[in-house]
Order: C-alpha cells, then structure tokens, then sequence
C-alpha cells in the first residue's frame, strides 16, 4: 500500500481564496511533469508558478502554484508535491481528477499522517495531537495540542521508558552473567528503582484531568425544580433561544444538548427537566434522566428561584451534590424580580459552596457565574507550558495498566521471588508505554487512529 501515490485535497475544498492539493509517493513528480508546465526546473523545496493543462484536450486547467518535497524531507517522508489552485470547488475537482487520472489513486482520511508516522517522521502521541490541533476550539486547546505536537508527552514517556528498558537489561544480566564483575541488582535494589519510576507514571496520570476538560470540555447539567429558570439560563449563556421557555411547569421534559465557549473552557452544557414529583409519564422519565446527569456530569449548576425560596427538595439534592464531590455552583435567579429574600436564603446555604445570585432576564451575576466556572477549572491563564501532559483517554489508560503491572513487579520483590518473575511485569511496563508513542503498537491500534483524520491530512 506505501508504495502507491496518494493524492487529495488538503483544504476544505468549498469555495475559498486557495485550494491545496497534496500528492505524495514515489510517482508525484512525474504526475506533476504531465500536467504542468512552467519556465522553470522544480526542485526541493521549491515552489514553482505554472499551469495545470489537461492531457486529453490541452487546455489550460489553472494558473497554479507548486511545491515540491524530495523524500526523505517532507512530512510523509516520500516525495511530495502540493498544487495551489485557485479555490473554485470545480476546478480543484477536476485537477484532483487529473491527477489520478495520471497514476495517483485517492487517499484514505489520515493516510498522508500514518505514512508520516509509518516513515518514523512522527510519532503515534503527536499525530493524535494534529487531530486536537485541527479541532481546537479555544486558545487553550490550541496550545494543548501544540505542546503535543511538540513533543511533551513524547519526551516524559520516552524517558520513563528507558529507564525500564535499561533496568529490565540489569535484570537480564543479573540472571544470566552473575559471574560478570559489576553491581549486581538485588530485590532490594530493584524495588527502589520501581518506585521512583512509579512517581513518574504518577505524575503523568494525574495531569488527565485537567488536560482532558481543556481538551474535550467539560460536561455541565443545569439542575433543579420546575421553572427556576433552567432553560433561560441555557439560552441566556448561549445568546440565543435554544431552549423552549414557557410559564408551564414540566416544559423541559427531556435533556436539551448545546456547546458554548467561556473564555479558554469548552462547555457542553445539559438542560434538564425540573425535578418534582409527577404523575406524568414522559415528564417522569426526563425527571429520572436530570437524576442521572447529577451523577454522570463533570459539574452542576443547581438552579433556585429565590422568589419560591428554599425547601427540603433543594436541600436534600444539594446535599446530594455535595457528597458527590464535584463541582457545583448554586444559582439563585430572579434577583430582577425580588430580593428580599436573597440575604435569609444565602444564610440557608452557608454550607454549600460557590452561592451567586443572577437574574437569567437582566444578565445580572452571569458574568460572574462564567468567570467562577473558568476559576473552578483553574484555566483561565492557560498559556500552554503548564503540566497538563496526559489529555488522551487512551495514554492515561496504558499508563494505568503500566503502573498496574509495575505494582507487580514491585510485590514480587517484597516477598522475594526471584528477578525473573518480576522481569515479565517490567517488560510488559515497557511495551505499554511503547504503545503510547507508537513503538509497541498494534497495526489495528494505528489504523484506529487515522480513521478519525479528515482527508487530506
């Protein structure tokens, strides 16, 4: 398969400015040579302006720029040659089709990125990075992946890595050459260096959270009784009715689902039905999912309508939500309306943190509401440099099976089984952290990876 040419479109391929065109294998020069002409010699690294001519009838195609990449310097490693035609969608369809015409075959999505990686010119960490840099809706997404794409998650795996591939040739030769004069390595001795290496596994596994809600978002529900508010506060945060409002109480009857962006935060925001007793059957099971999304969401907006005041409902689910754990704010909406009450109600809830007063009809106390969730998750300055390393689900679950398995080897020590025995966690440590970057990993792992690129990529 790497040895056919491979060629898509790069942009969009919509209407725009410029259209990019990416061929790359070991024919992309001479395709290039049939269909384009210009007064100058392309060479590496070079961009050349021409045109693209039809090789059945001889017209003119585009007036184009072209580059050309001599492998093994260029992103895949192979030869590359990439066409800027203007960006008319028909005409970079038919210099695409030209182009197959000519000995190119159509890439699959992520298929210039996997030769990349198949050509040893990345590595498996980094090109799930040009996934998060393409989807990157925030800054602080952004410089995630960047630092990705640079390589920091690379370099501590790697590190930890060697360390365990040095040890595990220690081990090697302590059973094998114990007649070899060198420091030879003991349980003792081996169980010291598991647990240095352990912390730096530590270490990488607890960056996971932060880095996966800068990555993914974090999942907000806005929780509470009948017409608090609820679907206001969600069409107040998105600046837009989303969100059916009504004086009728059981409106919501089901999870209403919208992504808004605060400052460096993704929220993935849940309106829910209001909580109360029902006979209803529909609005009972939308009553049972709001249940469910305290549980299930990474955060809670537990909404009051300060002119109802509290009762024993609230403060049983805010009780609820404290045990939890997780974060929460408790609005109390309506202050537009009545706030007598605000000061008697605040004291009710002494014990519960992140109280704010709001009016969902004025905006008054939103600004404040964004700004307390952005500080919760401790994001608002983001500048990228910061130690949140791990953001992948899938590298935080390698290296929990990694620290699982050098928990083992550190056992085996403790009751004094021989250096072999621990010698197979070890190894088993090591080919998971292989799988991060790419060194161990499976071809259906790989192939897994790159499905979830766009063409052209």
């Amino acid at each position: 398969m790497l040895t056919e040419t491979i060629a898509a479109i790069s942009t969009g391929g919509n209407s725009s400015g410029i259209n990019i065109i990416r061929i790359s294998g070991k024919n992309s020069k001479e395709i290039i040579d049939k269909i384009f002409t210009n007064n100058d010699k392309l060479d590496h690294q070079k961009i050349i302006y021409g045109k693209i001519v039809n090789t059945s009838t001889k017209k003119i195609i585009d007036e184009v720029l072209v580059s050309y990449f001599k492998a093994p310097n260029s992103f895949t490693g192979e030869d590359v040659c990439e066409i800027n035609c203007h960006g008319g969608r028909k005409v970079t369809l038919d210099i695409l089709n030209l182009v197959v015409a000519c000995g190119a075959r159509l890439a699959e999505p992520g298929e210039f990125s996997k030769r990349a990686f198949l050509n040893g010119k990345m590595d498996l960490s980094k090109a799930e990075a040009i996934i998060d840099v393409i989807n990157a809706k925030t800054s602080a997404q952004a410089k995630l992946a960047a630092n990705q794409l640079a390589g920091g998650l690379y370099d501590r795996v790697e590190l930890i890595r060697d360390k365990l591939v040095t040890l595990m040739a220690e081990i090697e030769v302590s059973i094998d050459y114990p007649e070899y004069d060198y420091e030879e390595i003991d349980n003792g001795k081996l169980n010291e260096r598991l647990e240095e290496i352990k912390k730096e596994i530590e270490f990488l596994i607890k960056t996971y959270n932060d880095g996966k809600y800068i990555k993914d978002g974090v999942n907000l529900a806005i929780v509470g009784n009948t017409n608090v508010g609820k679907s206001s506060l969600l069409n107040t945060l998105l600046n837009e009715e989303k969100a059916i409002v009504t004086d009728i109480e059981g409106t919501t009857r089901d999870v209403i689902e919208e992504t808004l962006v605060i400052g460096n935060l993704v929220l993935n925001v849940s309106d829910t039905a209001g909580i109360r007793d029902t006979k209803d059957v529909v609005e009972a099971i939308g009553v049972s999912k709001s249940l469910k999304a305290i549980e299930d969401t990474d955060m809670i907006i537990y909404l009051i309508d300060i002119t109802r005041g509290v009762d024993g409902k609230d403060i049983e689910l805010l009780n609820k939500i404290k045990m939890l754990g997780k974060p929460y704010i408790v609005g109390l909406n309506k202050i537009d309306i009545s706030r007598e009450k605000l000061d008697e109600i605040k004291q009710k809830l002494n014990v519960y943190n992140n109280v704010i007063a709001i009016s969902t009809a004025t905006r008054e106390g939103i600004n404040t509401l964004k700004e307390t969730i952005e500080t919760i998750f401790n994001i608002k300055e983001f500048d990228g440099e910061e130690n949140r390393i791990v953001v992948n689900e899938r590298h935080k679950q390698l290296l929990e099976k990694a620290m699982m398995h050098l928990n083992k080897a550190k056992e085996t020590t403790i009751i004094g089984e021989s250096l072999d025995i621990a010698a197979i966690d070890v190894k088993e440590a090591t080919s998971l952290l292989g799988e991060i970057t790419g060194k161990d990993a499976s071809s259906d792992v790989v192939n897994k990876i790159f499905e979830k690129f766009c063409l052209g990529k």
